[in-house]
């Protein structure tokens, strides 16, 4: 019968919006309101995706982030569709204005607003010399986009025209996180911001989702811009690295992006480098030193009871969303033994193709499809398994994957303890642990 997994899909070919987009650059912007010129239906399915967050946010113990800025839509309809909307909106914008006071209006275009010609630029200019208040048209048009993440960016560009001035000096000391990775309340950034401040680096901001309109001038006074991501090869943090540069070359603020925290090893690279930009060598490997101590004595319990032990990898992701190597490593280093890697039936033949090429660079394990046998008695066999999907067979003892990594020793501590924890499940109880 195979092996069975719950929610999957095959991603085949990307479609999306680039409204989302513009949302999330400005969502916890204080002192920003956002207006889509859209149907209501735009800013609804933003909203549900915001209530989602909040509530993996909640389950996962983490930060909880403020309120968001208001989301208003111009309420585009049928009749609209037919001939403009522009009034809606300059309707909108002045009720908007009335109500909440913002220090900036943004407004998002949409697929609805692009199709039928409505000049939102036109609009936000002339609404901006009535009200004497900032009223910015971001360049989006939803569905007509070709990457959603230009909305981002797009925001983002806006921002530094209109919020930023070259700096008179810098604040020694600040440095400001480019682009998101889960956001300023995510255990990600929180570690990284721990990190920093134990080599006396001052998390200033995190641009451009968090930083309130007012304390935009913290990105050209930094003292360094560290570009947050996972890899160098990832289409988005191209795009934002390119931005960093022309940050850069605007207001001469240096930019980091050339290492990124992973796993231990990686965050360990990754403070070296930013201490090296900032003159802080000799306070990086104190900190390195101390995390690497504290590390260790939890890895030196932790194979009294793992040491030995056997697990198998069900891989039904691309490779730049999970890192084996870091997962791999670590298993290595707590004394587990990888039995095999199992490929889910959820790729298509090219991205099959890059995800057991890039496995085989990382261990000699056998690599069974999911569809074999072999495949099925092997996660029985085994004392637990790694899987980036939850698998129906409750039989089975599991460590879901979040995405990888969260960084550095505390993702690895928090794995260890995974691994610790599931070897006490009782199947009947369940046997699934989010990692």
């Amino acid at each position: 019968m195979g092996i069975e997994v719950k929610r999957a899909g095959v991603r085949r070919a990307q479609c999306s919006c680039s409204m989302p987009a513009v949302w999330w650059a400005l969502s916890y912007a204080r002192g920003a309101l956002v207006i889509f010129h859209s149907p209501r239906s735009c800013a609804h399915v933003v909203r549900e995706k915001d209530v989602g967050t909040f509530h993996r946010m909640v389950g996962a113990e983490t930060y909880a982030p403020p309120s968001p800025v208001p989301l208003l839509t111009s309420g585009i309809g049928e009749n609209d569709a037919v001939f403009g909307a522009v009034e809606r909106l300059r309707a909108c914008v002045r009720y908007a204005a009335e109500k909440y006071h913002p220090r900036a209006v943004f407004i998002g275009g949409s697929c609805v607003s692009g199709i039928i010609g409505d000049d939102t630029r036109a609009a936000a200019e002339g609404m901006e010399a009535e009200l004497g208040l900032p009223i910015i048209a971001i360049p989006t048009g939803g569905f007509l986009d070709d990457v959603s993440f230009d909305g981002y960016l797009s925001v983002g560009r806006v921002l530094v025209e209109r919020f930023m001035q070259p700096p008179k000096e810098t604040r020694r000391g600040t440095v400001v996180f480019f682009g998101d990775y889960g956001g300023l309340y995510s255990a990600y950034v929180q570690e990284l911001k721990r990190l920093l401040e134990g080599i006396g680096l001052h998390l200033a901001g995190q641009f451009p989702t968090y930083m309130p309109l007012d304390e935009m001038q913290a990105v050209p006074e930094a003292e360094l811009l560290v570009v947050l991501g996972s890899a160098m090869s990832d289409e988005k943090q191209e795009m934002l690295i390119s931005f960093a540069q022309e940050i850069h070359a605007r207001f001469g603020t240096p930019y980091f992006a050339d290492a990124f925290a992973g796993g231990a090893e990686e965050t360990a690279h990754w403070l070296r480098a930013i201490a090296a930009c900032c003159g802080r060598t000799a306070a990086a490997e104190k900190v390195i030193e101390r995390e690497k101590k504290a590390f260790d004595r939890v890895l030196v319990r932790a194979r009294e009871m793992l040491n030995g032990r056997r697990t198998v990898l069900v891989v039904g992701r691309e490779l730049h969303w999970l890192q084996p190597e870091i997962l791999l490593r670590l298993i290595e280093k707590a004394g587990v033994r990888l039995a095999g890697i199992i490929l889910l039936d959820l790729f298509t033949a090219e991205q099959r193709t890059g995800v057991e090429d890039g496995l085989r660079q990382c261990t000699d394990a056998p690599i069974l499809d999911a569809d074999d046998p072999s495949g099925e008695e092997l996660l029985h066999a085994v004392d637990f398994a790694f899987t980036t999907h939850e698998l129906v067979d409750v039989q089975l003892r599991q460590i879901l994957l979040g995405k990888l990594p969260t960084v550095g020793w505390a993702m690895e501590r928090q794995l260890i303890e995974d691994m610790e924890h599931v070897l006490y499940r009782h199947i009947e109880r369940g046997g699934l642990i989010y990692g």
